[in-house]
């Protein structure tokens, strides 16, 4: 059986997507730059803020800072945390497993933002390790962020399980040697998730049942 169960945070545990491209939007409009809209945003998901503010630097030829945008933008963004919903099956699903996994959060979003979500929705005392991306010096696609919790949980890589919702995510995990679950989003529905181990279309259906069976069929891959 898997040890701990790690979670992305944007787009899979809460839904949140469409907070950061209001946050982005708002910020951008303000130097007279239209972004795309939030289905084109998804190109975007699971990248950090760093990533794209840089291509929306680049693309719109912005003299401006990248650290004041970002902390104009992240400003915008934890006035939005309120209207952040859980995703379907979460709430269930971590409760469930927290008399036998240990948990924790990897996300390529600050540690402040990942904190004020996890208070608003109470969620906090479930999770043993919060990792921001401002904990990391690559964020994803590299795999810093998961050896790092996996090293802070004192565990071995191939005996942590990841959820993930974007192509970044995926590739972040595997590259640590983890096993990989895909849960795509609205935005993230068209990456490349071929790199997961299983793809669910909800977390609702990540029953003691699947992560039984994902566990067995890992163990016998290595076997």
């Amino acid at each position: 059986m898997f040890k701990a169960l790690i979670f992305d945070m944007d787009g899979t545990l809460v839904g949140s997507e469409q907070m950061h491209w209001r946050a982005w939007s708002e910020t951008l409009s303000a130097y007279g730059v239209e972004i795309p809209g939030s289905d084109a945003f998804g190109k975007y998901v699971g990248l950090s803020d760093e990533q794209t503010a840089d291509d929306f630097i680049a693309c719109a030829a912005l003299e401006i800072e990248r650290a004041r945008l970002i902390g104009e933008k992240r400003q915008r963004y934890l006035t939005l945390v309120p209207q952040i919903p859980l995703l379907g099956g979460v709430l269930a699903l971590l409760k469930r497993s927290r008399p036998f996994y240990r948990l924790a959060v990897a996300s390529s979003s600050p540690v402040s933002e990942l904190m004020r979500i996890l208070e608003h929705h109470r969620l906090e005392p479930l999770f043993e390790q919060v990792v921001g991306g401002d904990m990391v010096a690559r964020k994803k696609p590299d795999p810093e962020i998961y050896l790092m919790v996996s090293r802070m949980l004192g565990l071995a890589p191939q005996d942590c399980l990841a959820f993930e919702d974007s192509q970044a995510g995926v590739e972040s995990a595997k590259q640590a040697g983890l096993t990989v679950v895909a849960v795509p989003q609205s935005m993230s529905k068209y990456h490349d998730l071929s790199r997961a181990d299983a793809r669910l279309t909800s977390l609702l259906e990540a029953d003691d049942g699947f992560l039984a069976g994902l566990a067995a069929a890992q163990a016998a891959n290595r076997s």
